[in-house]
């Protein structure tokens, strides 16, 4: 795997986000709300130098840090939602201004939280980015929502890696898109 490769399947798999379907996880289904919980125990195995660590560990704040901010926001358009829903006379088509908006912070976030752990990708060697390879390949690979599951703290039996991810699950927000349940 070359290192643009590398580099793609990293920007996927920590940006776009991951999701929890019955099947395999398909690329454009990850959520960064679940991947960048993993990181911190999956940095564990690559090794990094000290100034990696450094730039992981402020990445990886700072992507906390928005997808906590996302979360907050999420929560309220919710609550607002709820309550015009329950009021007189409700119209749909008012609602929608706010999940456009939000479906449009949500994109730019994600394309910020790409430049982001793109320029971690970037202080990786090539030994690093081919383990980041490989752990995105198994998270798009593992087939059901058992053991091995993100989210499930658990590995699949048989599984020789001898590595623990665990994950959070969703927000209840299908996709990268609007805050609905």
């Amino acid at each position: 795997m070359n290192r643009k490769s590398g580099a793609l399947s990293l920007l996927a798999a920590l940006l776009i986000g991951l999701s929890a379907p019955a099947l395999a996880v398909p690329l454009m289904d990850m959520k960064a709300e679940d991947l960048v919980p993993m990181a911190s125990e999956f940095r564990k195995e690559l090794n990094l130098n000290a100034n990696q660590q450094t730039l992981w560990s402020q990445v990886e704040t700072r992507s906390k840090n928005l997808l906590r901010e996302r979360k907050a926001r999420r929560e309220k358009l919710e609550a607002s939602t709820q309550s015009a829903l329950g009021g007189k006379d409700v119209e749909l088509r008012e609602l929608t201004g706010a999940m456009d908006a939000e479906t449009s912070a949500t994109a730019a976030e994600d394309k910020q939280l790409r430049e982001w752990w793109l320029t971690v990708n970037d202080a990786l060697d090539e030994n690093q980015r081919r383990q980041v390879a490989s752990f995105i390949a198994e998270v798009m690979t593992r087939k059901d929502e058992g053991p091995g599951r993100p989210g499930s703290g658990e590995r699949p039996a048989g599984d020789g890696g001898g590595r623990h991810r665990g994950g959070h699950g969703g927000m209840g927000v299908p996709g990268a898109g609007g805050p609905t349940r």
